[in-house]
């Protein structure tokens, strides 16, 4: 029987191969994803106009802080 410390050595050698594969098996899928990305908006015809609306950064709408009138006070 191996301690609980062997056992959660194994485990985090396991994690560490599983990371490495997940991080090639990602860069692959990109590279692939391009290619058909790159393929489809030539065949299309698509235009940076067309394609604007989907690679527009959709963050959060932040606050307007409201504008100071420059209008002179009375005395």
């Amino acid at each position: 029987m191996s301690t609980a410390s062997e056992q959660l050595a194994q485990a985090l050698k396991a994690q560490e191969e599983n990371n490495a594969k997940i991080d090639a098996l990602l860069k692959q899928t990109r590279e692939e994803d391009l290619v058909t990305a790159k393929r489809l908006i030539k065949t299309h015809g698509f235009t940076p106009t067309d394609l604007k609306p989907e690679l527009k950064a959709r963050g959060v709408a932040r606050a307007s802080t409201p504008r100071k009138s420059t209008r002179r006070k009375g005395k």
